[in-house]
């Protein structure tokens, strides 16, 4: 277990992982993990529950999000946002509350949180399901080499 005060970077996976492709975030975390995580980050497969996820976010620690988006691009298309962009979106979500909703809630109960990224990936097909499409999982290694240019960006 890693120790929460040296935590900088916390990992959040992201998605339903019975829905396919929705479960993008909860795989990049997995194969992140699997691959070892670097002096100073944590991984968390957030599933739909990111409230819970929150609460095991050290204060003042940096948080990458990754998780299935919706932008109208092709699927494996790979979106980079902030926190603040999504605020104004609406839709349907299979996520207990939205992004904003859960980091706004987590604040509003004392959560402090340094910068918050969300990597985004457009899903191919979301349907019952527990592994993704051939295509996003062809496409994994040039998501997850975005999520490491993320990753080295924010620990630097």
């Amino acid at each position: 277990m890693p120790d929460p005060a040296g935590t900088r970077l916390v990992i959040l996976g992201v998605g339903h992982e019975l829905m396919c492709d929705d479960g993008v975030g909860v795989e990049a975390v997995r194969r992140l993990r699997s691959e070892g995580l670097g002096p100073g980050m944590e991984a968390i497969e957030a599933g739909t529950s990111v409230m819970d996820a929150l609460d095991l976010v050290p204060p003042g620690a940096d948080v990458l999000v990754i998780d299935a988006a919706s932008g109208g691009h092709p699927p494996g298309s790979v979106y980079r946002l902030a926190l603040e962009d999504l605020a104004s979106q609406r839709g349907i979500s299979l996520h207990e509350t939205s992004l904003p909703e859960a980091f706004a809630l987590a604040r509003l109960a004392g959560a402090e949180f340094g910068k918050v990224v969300v990597i985004g990936v457009e899903p191919g097909r979301v349907e019952p399901g527990t592994e993704l499409s051939p295509l996003l999982e062809e496409k994994m290694p040039a998501i997850l080499g975005v999520v490491r240019a993320e990753i080295a960006t924010l620990l630097h």
